[in-house]
């Protein structure tokens, strides 16, 4: 009987223990993601409205880089530094369309619109490349 009573004891212990820490990590967890709002800051007006400039290069038969992510007014310069003749042509013929550019000649062009402008060489059709603008 007293053997009895000493494993009711430690099962009733075991019971207390397990429960009080269920009990305390239930109540430390976080909330769930339902009850949590992600607020972002607002954009910096002046830093979102500044147009910036980017380059290009046109070196080894590559324009580098060769996908650029710009926002609406930024500008691009591309400048030849191989010593064959280059264009920076857009795939649709709207958007870019440089003279026939020798070493060290640029081109730049200011992006006023939202998209995704693909391009290429003209005189070199493998040299491939685009800008998206957001």
């Amino acid at each position: 009987m007293a053997k009895g009573i000493i494993i009711l004891a430690v099962m009733v212990g075991i019971f207390l223990i397990v429960g009080g820490y269920l009990l305390v990590t239930k109540s430390s967890m976080p909330a769930t993601t339902s009850a949590v709002k992600i607020i972002n800051p607002p954009e910096n007006p002046s830093s979102s409205s500044t147009p910036k400039s980017y380059n290009i290069d046109i070196s080894g038969f590559v324009f580098s880089p060769n996908i650029l992510t710009i926002k609406v007014g930024d500008s691009v310069e591309w400048t030849n530094k191989d010593s064959a003749s280059h264009t920076v042509t857009s795939d649709s013929r709207n958007e870019l369309n440089s003279e026939t550019l020798s070493g060290g000649e640029s081109y730049s062009h200011t992006f006023n619109s939202a998209g995704t402008f693909s391009y290429h060489c003209s005189a070199h059709t493998s040299m491939k490349a685009k800008i998206i603008v957001e």
